[in-house]
């Protein structure tokens, strides 16, 4: 049944993307369509190219998601050094497609153009992001009712000493439910927080000081701002992807439309435009493949701070409790899954690693295990 739903889900996609794509170029091509049905001119379509956008992103996340299972379906970190190469090897990777992307788009647009555009696609992609950084304690603080626990603060401080670092805020998360998370912002400082529920369901203390190993190894390797910064990438050429659409749709109405070089140079900007959109959402892939490696060096903090059995034993005690009374749908429609310790979504078309932020719990066990033994540096 759900094989039959997504693909009439996918036909409907990919006929609206099309017929979307069709009036989008007939409006380039011939502009004076438009008043010959006694439309406003260039307006009249503005609309069909947010359709077009968030439509060929979801085409483009499901067939390059499908592609990208299979490869790293069996692909897990060996040793902390290769857990290392690979996170530089992505981060690398991501800025240098970001580079040649838009060394790309300089040949194709005058640099002073791309430079006022590119100005504007920073401003949409990092205001929200940066807004929501500074007052995301609060808003967290508030929406999963978090308070200062001062017993809990002696164990964070315990384990922050034994991890070389300065200790954040403890803080009690009111959730019934098992789970951890840290958070912070550079005005409102650092926190980590505990679900009442993971201290009620806690098996011992050397789980707890692993997870909070784990939670203290995010603020130690900067994860939050990590993340943040990494994601502006894709959405920078995400943005200036919908600029030279509408670019595009824009230069073929310039003097009424009546030159046929200008219709010409619209084509080509705007599927410039869907190819950068396109782009982007591969990049937002490689971003989340980041934050998954991110997690495994959280893990081996928390390894590090308590030992890789205490880390082990404390993934599977979350994750028996999540498949045992099903609550992982919670999980999946929290707002801050990113943050958890346990945070493996299941979207609906079952690519449960490939779009989630963290790596399925089989494989951060199984490179915790590569860890036993030998010294961890994280």
């Amino acid at each position: 049944m759900r094989s039959k739903i997504l693909v009439i889900l996918s036909l409907i996609a990919i006929a609206l993307v099309t017929l979307t794509i069709i009036q989008l170029l007939l409006s380039i091509l011939l502009p004076a369509l438009g008043r010959e049905v006694g439309l406003f001119p260039f307006f009249w379509s503005w609309w069909l190219i947010d359709i077009a956008a968030y439509t060929l992103a979801m085409i483009t996340l499901i067939a390059a998601g499908i592609s990208f299972e299979k490869i790293i379906r069996h692909r897990i970190p060996i040793s902390l050094d290769h857990l290392k190469s690979s996170m530089f090897s992505t981060a690398t990777a991501i800025i240098a497609a970001t580079i040649f992307i838009v060394a790309m788009i300089s040949y194709i647009i005058s640099p002073t153009i791309l430079l006022y555009m590119g100005i504007l696609a920073l401003l949409f992609a990092a205001i929200p992001s940066a807004i929501s950084w500074l007052i995301s304690p609060a808003i967290i603080n508030l929406s999963y009712r978090c308070r200062y626990d001062p017993e809990l603060q002696k164990i964070v401080d315990s384990i922050a000493r034994r991890a070389g670092m300065e200790s954040p805020k403890a803080m009690i998360s009111e959730i019934p439910i098992p789970n951890a998370f840290a958070y912070s912002s550079p005005i409102m400082g650092k926190y980590v927080a505990i679900t009442s529920g993971l201290l009620k369901s806690i098996k011992s203390k050397d789980e707890l000081e692993a997870i909070i190993g784990h939670e203290l190894g995010h603020h130690k390797h900067r994860d939050n701002a990590v993340i943040m910064i990494f994601g502006l990438f894709p959405s920078v050429i995400y943005f200036l992807g919908r600029f030279m659409m509408f670019m595009g749709m824009l230069s073929s109405y310039r003097d009424g439309g009546s030159r046929r070089r200008e219709g010409t140079g619209g084509v080509i900007l705007f599927i410039v435009g869907i190819a950068l959109i396109v782009v982007s959402i591969l990049l937002q892939l490689a971003v989340l493949a980041l934050s998954r490696l991110r997690e495994y060096y959280a893990d081996a903090h928390g390894a590090k701070v308590s030992s890789p059995y205490a880390m082990i034993s404390a993934l599977e005690s979350l994750d028996r409790f999540y498949r045992s009374y099903g609550v992982k749908r919670w999980i999946e429609d929290s707002k801050i899954k990113t943050l958890f310790i346990y945070a493996l979504s299941e979207p609906f078309i079952g690519l449960e690693e490939i779009l989630s932020t963290h790596p399925p719990i089989y494989k951060r066990i199984s490179f915790l295990k590569t860890l036993i033994g030998s010294p961890i540096e994280a």
